[in-house]
């Protein structure tokens, strides 16, 4: 027997960037997320005699990280045999696009699901939460919101039953190279900035307020939030103990391309997450003039524009 799981990346609009618990993976602040059609990865789990082994992308790879978190779904729904874990990222992996979200919400889906176990998707994403914090939002589809909680049980995901609305994502990826700091190790050091309280509050006021613009359906607004969101986090990085930055020239080039095309009256809004590529959001009718925008002054950089996407899936 063998059950497999689909489940999307999400892009956080309010971003997770910090935890007040790593055992548990309890963030600092509540954050909201767009999942994405494009971006997603497929995983099948098929019981075998002898150990928990990972082939991620028909490479067979370490096995540590999903091992471990294996053991933790071990201690959650009771002891089950060991795993071969067949995974397929449709994204890039450890670049800033959420590869680590969808994997662990898929994971988590196929391994309750082979177990014959039908959870709630609120259920599962305080398990898949205890594997990556962002992949509590990957099990839902459109805009969800992660509540920090303060334990594990108020520490889940849901939707936000937000209305349909023409957002679009362009993606812009500048290295799909694994990045020099891990999410884990960035938000540690960020914690030791003397801004992180400052952006603690600020993050809780747009929270609120970005809540209000996706039942809005106000695009600008929701992308307006979110660019202010992303680099006043990525402002805590520079100015932490252990400064670093996740940006490189490119990035920088792609920013001030981005406020061009708005000073022309175009919506286009950057979100930028742990790593160098950027994410625009704006609408499907605007999405091919910020295409063409980035490609007339960087002609070799890989874009793709993503579009809402659903919630996770069983075959």
């Amino acid at each position: 027997m063998s059950t497999t799981a689909t489940a999307h990346t999400n892009i956080a609009l309010i971003k997770y960037w910090g935890k007040k618990d790593p055992i548990l993976n309890l963030p600092t602040t509540s954050s909201i997320s767009l999942t994405l059609e494009q971006f997603y990865t497929q995983t099948t789990v098929t019981p075998n005699a002898h150990s928990d082994q990972l082939i991620l992308n028909n490479l067979a790879v370490d096995t540590t990280r999903a091992h471990h978190f294996l053991n933790i779904l071990r201690e959650q729904l009771g002891h089950f045999s060991p795993l071969t874990v067949t995974s397929t990222n449709h994204v890039p992996t450890s670049a800033g696009l959420a590869s680590s979200a969808s994997a662990f919400a898929a994971l988590t889906g196929a391994v309750t699901r082979e177990l014959g176990l039908m959870r709630s998707n609120e259920s599962l994403s305080r398990l898949a939460r205890r594997g990556s914090g962002s992949a509590s939002r990957s099990l839902y589809g459109h805009f969800a919101v992660w509540h920090e909680g303060v334990d594990d049980m108020s520490s889940f995901a849901e939707s936000l039953h937000a209305p349909d609305m023409p957002i679009a994502l362009v993606v812009a990826e500048v290295s799909s190279d694994v990045k020099k700091v891990s999410s884990s190790e960035g938000m540690r050091r960020a914690m030791t900035s003397p801004n992180y309280g400052d952006w603690l509050n600020q993050s809780k006021n747009q929270f609120v307020d970005m809540q209000a613009a996706v039942m809005a359906k106000d695009i600008e607004k929701i992308g307006s939030i979110a660019e202010d969101n992303a680099l006043s986090m990525h402002a805590l990085n520079l100015t932490a103990q252990q400064a670093f930055t996740y940006f490189t020239s490119e990035t920088q080039q792609i920013l001030k391309i981005i406020q061009d095309i708005r000073h022309q009256g175009l919506l286009a809004f950057a979100t930028i997450d742990a790593g160098p590529n950027v994410k625009i959001i704006t609408t499907l009718t605007t999405a091919p003039h910020v295409v063409a925008a980035l490609h007339d002054k960087l002609p070799q950089l890989h874009i793709e524009t993503a579009t809402s996407g659903s919630g996770i899936t069983y075959d």
